[in-house]
């Protein structure tokens, strides 16, 4: 079988079957006649959103990490604490464990992972796929197991609510950061597409 008529097929990822890739339009998707699992589908410009997404998420980096995330007042006495500012505190204490957690499941994954995927989509968006952009791609689907920010913001929630009790707790604008960081880093995860991927830099190995 010559490769133009392979460049026709997709193989299925859960029982291999080969079915030849048709043309879908915006939101239509494909399944397997066999197993009926997701194949792909229909996007438009998915490379322009997962550039936006990742471009408005790396913008969120900064304020989100160094901005105080809650202020806390007890007797006149106020504090304020960051996601930065409350590492080095877990650190030194008996808590250090879980300041390890925090510092790589809410800030460093979920920062490569935006970052990786900005980078990735700006060269598909100029059409240039050098070789180690695979590597990247692979180190990428390996992260979006391990970004666990969202459950660090479960956290700081539940603690918010049950330090209201007590204090007068107020919620600074490192929390609306990083919530909005928490959701570009999720939704990069679904705007990437990795069968157009793998797709584009097959061909640029082509030629």
């Amino acid at each position: 079988m010559e490769i133009a008529e392979l460049d026709k097929l997709i193989a299925c990822r859960e029982c291999d079957l080969l079915i030849e890739r048709l043309a879908l339009i915006e939101d239509q998707q494909a399944h397997c006649p066999r197993c009926n699992s997701l194949l792909y589908q229909g996007r438009r410009d998915h490379v322009l959103k997962t550039l936006m997404v990742s471009a408005s998420g790396l913008l969120m980096v900064f304020p989100a990490y160094y901005l105080p995330m809650m202020n806390m007042e007890v007797l006149g006495i106020q504090s304020a604490t960051s996601v930065l500012g409350s590492i080095p505190h877990m650190m030194n204490s008996s808590f250090w464990i879980a300041g390890v957690g925090l510092l790589l499941f809410a800030v460093v994954f979920p920062t490569l992972i935006l970052s990786i995927s900005f980078f990735i989509s700006i060269h598909l968006k100029f059409n240039y796929c050098p070789l180690y952009l695979a590597e990247l791609q692979k180190l990428f689907q390996r992260l979006i197991r391990w970004g666990m920010a969202e459950v660090y913001v479960l956290g700081v929630l539940v603690a918010f609510i049950k330090l209201l009790d007590d204090f007068t707790v107020n919620l600074g604008p490192g929390m609306l950061c990083f919530i909005l960081l928490m959701f570009c880093s999720l939704l990069v995860t679904t705007t990437v597409s990795r069968q157009y991927f793998w797709e584009t830099l097959y061909h640029a190995k082509l030629h």
